[in-house]
């Protein structure tokens, strides 16, 4: 691994970390134990990972944010989703208007919030805020100048309301469904502070089901066509699939095909099953999660990502019950909070959302967020450390066991870097070791690290302060990389001691 060195300005040596340290017989080895530190309760605000937010959420004012002080309080708040219809886009053929988006996007990415998108060609609403149009009472979310260039569609009044969806393989359609996907990837497709394009164009609110509008199931071609859209035009960020696409109104072998189509080009997936009601009557003991095998091994390769049922209709249908959700929903024997935290457990996400309205969740569960935010995707405990207390320039070597107790693998390297602290006048040295090794570091497991670090011979002799953090080096957004210990443990630059080291000649 390679090491990088990095002189910073003298700052006050701070109290030698309070681990419980033993010495060891073994070659003049130092081992010292973190265990007795470990913080569980913490909030660990950490990169690539987290909650999301709805905001748009099948139009364009539901769940706005009220307060923004709120918002910047969530714990872990990583990014928006803005899930809205094409035709708010583009309301005439290829004239754009971005600004509906972009409002949002000039906000919150200098504030350090990502965005994600799912943009619908199907919704159940109504103009002006579900979509923008209605033609002879009839809303349209694919803008109605796509009918009006002979694509085919259906008028559906299944859920009560017409509703105009497009024939999903049209080729009128897939072609102004390309050319407006391009428009959207020259923009947006591998900007920095995106997280994934979701594939929205079928079903109604894009999550490829059709049960509220027309009844038709979209086909496995279908299915097909409108993900090669997406392949053609995104090359640069993560696409997700929502798992109705793949498996609604589909016998097995079709859901193979297009569970195995979506995954083999790159795709992770989606679920949004988790507390619906037909899903707690149905699934109860796979906690609500449909097609758990859909996520294991995937989690393994790709960022999962998972919502609640809207948030109000699961208060409203009585399954999150009391503080922080914690009541029995009585005839279940278990607790809407319960139920969430299982189906994290089950089907690994990274990306996990309560689909609402903040302030309204905030205030019913003050201490869920915390929690959940550590147990979704990557949360690196160290357990213990080797190195040896007398080193030379030249190359050198120590340990680290770390434990993930998170529920997925993190998906980039982080960097490890080594400062060490002279005892008297003199700056202190940051030694980069660029690859972390944290990508190996899978759920559940402990796993001992080596990393191996080059002392320059310009380093004067002494005694010093050895210390280490978890760093991500990301160019565009440089962001520490949290560990679960006790933050008084921590430097003012969120260092840990490993402990005192003499470098001879």
């Amino acid at each position: 691994m390679k090491t990088k060195l990095l002189c910073v300005l003298l700052i006050p040596l701070v109290m030698e970390c309070m681990t419980s340290c033993k010495n060891s017989n073994f070659a003049g080895i130092k081992t010292i134990s973190f265990e007795t530190n470990w913080d569980t309760i913490r909030p660990l605000a950490n990169p690539d990972k987290g909650w999301y937010h709805h905001m748009f959420d099948n139009g364009i004012i539901r769940y706005l944010i009220q307060n923004d002080s709120t918002f910047f309080a969530f714990p872990g708040m990583d990014h928006l989703y803005l899930r809205l219809a094409w035709a708010f886009l583009e309301p005439e053929e290829g004239k754009f208007n971005w600004e509906v988006i972009d409002t949002l996007i000039n906000k919150y990415v200098p504030l350090g919030y990502k965005f994600a998108f799912c943009i619908t060609s199907m919704e159940t609403g109504g103009a002006p805020y579900v979509v923008p149009v209605e033609i002879n009472g009839v809303p349209y979310a694919t803008p109605y100048w796509v009918r009006q260039a002979g694509a085919k569609g259906v008028t559906g009044t299944k859920g009560g309301s017409p509703f105009w969806a497009p024939d999903w393989s049209d080729p009128v359609y897939l072609e102004k469904l390309e050319n407006f996907q391009r428009a959207f990837a020259e923009r947006y497709d591998g900007k920095p502070w995106v997280r994934r394009i979701e594939i929205g164009s079928i079903g109604e609110w894009g999550e490829g089901h059709t049960f509220r509008s027309t009844g038709i199931p979209p086909t496995v071609e279908d299915v097909k066509a409108n993900m090669d859209v997406y392949l053609r035009c995104f090359k640069k960020t993560q696409l997700l699939v929502p798992d109705d696409l793949l498996h609604y109104q589909k016998n097995d072998e079709d859901i193979e095909t297009l569970y195995n189509y979506a995954v083999d080009n790159g795709c992770t997936l989606g679920d949004w099953s988790p507390l619906v009601g037909y899903y707690i009557k149905n699934y109860l003991d796979t906690w609500t999660v449909s097609h758990p095998h859909f996520y294991d091994p995937l989690y393994l390769t790709k960022p999962i990502v998972f919502e609640l049922e809207h948030y109000r209709i699961v208060k409203r249908n009585g399954h999150f019950l009391g503080k922080n959700g914690r009541d029995t929903i009585p005839g279940l024997g278990v607790s809407g909070a319960h139920i969430f935290r299982k189906a994290i457990e089950l089907i690994h996400p990274t990306y996990i959302s309560f689909h609402g309205w903040i302030d309204t969740f905030l205030i019913d569960n003050p201490d869920l967020p915390a929690e959940l935010l550590n147990l979704c995707g990557y949360w690196y405990f160290p357990v213990s450390a080797e190195f040896a207390p007398k080193m030379k320039s030249g190359n050198n070597s120590f340990k680290i066991d770390f434990i993930n107790k998170g529920v997925a693998p993190a998906y980039r390297n982080y960097s490890l870097i080594l400062r060490l602290e002279p005892n008297g006048k003199g700056k202190p040295v940051e030694l980069v070791i660029e690859d972390a090794q944290n990508k190996l570091l899978l759920p559940g497991i402990q796993k001992t690290l080596t990393y191996s670090f080059t002392i320059p011979d310009e380093i004067k002799t002494g005694n010093y302060m050895l210390k280490f953090k978890l760093k991500d080096l990301n160019e565009w957004e440089p962001r520490e990389v949290f560990l679960g210990i006790n933050e008084s443990l921590e430097d003012d630059n969120h260092f840990i001691n490993l402990g005192k080291v003499k470098i001879e000649l």
